[in-house]
């Protein structure tokens, strides 16, 4: 019982950070998707494409060949965001139906739960590389400004979301209870 929790815990919070591939615009915004667990609905604060924002264009001196680069950057990763993505909900869709099972299978629980976390880290470690190349596009003067603009937009890092689920079974879902933060509670004890 302690082992299901946890599982549908992590995964639950897992796809929602997944959900960070759609792009946001800057400043954030509210994002519905309708994935492996049912709709569930994402605030946003994130940077998204800064470089389209006519001020952050403005702070930085970015020039049109830059942007043209940024944009080129942000294609060719996000193709590659869009299938990982896919890979990861699908793996996250799997996991689902093992757990919804009337007798589920530990082992094969936790073979699937490695298997979500590979996808998972292969959707991070390309954000990863898709943010590491946007920086190589600016000047190191530019990026120090671009840092100085991130912490006055949202915080420290280049983005932050909360994520509810909004329908369905489990933490945040209908009829079920929210923290005082807004955020679902943590999952209930084992009951060992």
């Amino acid at each position: 019982m302690k082992t299901r929790w946890m599982v549908a815990f992590s995964t639950l919070a897992l796809a929602g950070m997944l959900q960070a591939q759609e792009t946001a615009q800057a400043g954030g915004g509210v994002a519905v998707h309708a994935g492996g667990m049912g709709p569930h609905v994402m605030i946003r604060h994130e940077m998204g494409k800064w470089w389209q924002n006519p001020d952050v264009v403005s702070k930085l001196g970015l020039s049109d060949s830059q942007i043209s680069q940024l944009n080129q950057v942000f294609y060719n990763h996000k193709m590659n965001l869009i299938d990982y993505g896919a890979a990861m909900e699908k793996q996250d869709l799997k996991l689902q139906s093992m757990l919804d099972a009337d007798q589920p299978d530990e082992g094969q629980v936790n073979a699937q739960v490695d298997q979500v976390l590979a996808a998972r880290g292969k959707l991070e470690r390309e954000f990863t590389t898709m943010s590491l190349d946007l920086r190589k596009q600016l000047s190191l003067e530019q990026w120090r400004q671009l840092k100085t603009i991130r912490g006055a937009e949202g915080g420290p890092g280049d983005h932050f979301f909360m994520y509810f689920k909004q329908k369905g079974m489990g933490p945040g879902g209908p009829g079920m209870p929210m923290g005082p933060d807004g955020m679902p509670p943590p999952p209930p004890p084992p009951l060992d």
